[in-house]
């Protein structure tokens, strides 16, 4: 129910209505530099759509694209791990 939902995460919608996020559904993760900013979120599907957990080819991609804007140090090769993993593991559609 809408009452237990805030029981999961308590602070959680407060933190998503700062990250710009209180609209989106769950899950919504972001990413934020060494000082605190946000770098990027999942809101970077087509309107700015949340990926969610990645489940079909475009929402892999634009994971993927976070994770190379996010995290500059992750190589390719470890990005391509990632990428493999979800296909693996995607519901068929």
């Amino acid at each position: 129910t809408r009452e237990k939902k805030a029981l999961e995460n308590p602070g959680a919608a407060e933190v998503m209505k700062e990250m710009g996020a209180a609209d989106a559904g769950l899950p919504y993760y972001f990413f934020l530099d060494k000082d605190g900013k946000k770098i990027g979120d999942s809101l970077v599907m087509p309107g700015g759509k949340n990926i969610g957990h990645p489940a079909n080819a475009e929402e892999i991609k634009a994971f993927a694209g976070l994770l190379e804007k996010s995290a500059p140090r992750m190589t390719s090769s470890e990005r391509a791990q990632i990428v493999s993993y979800l296909t693996r593991n995607a519901p068929h559609q």
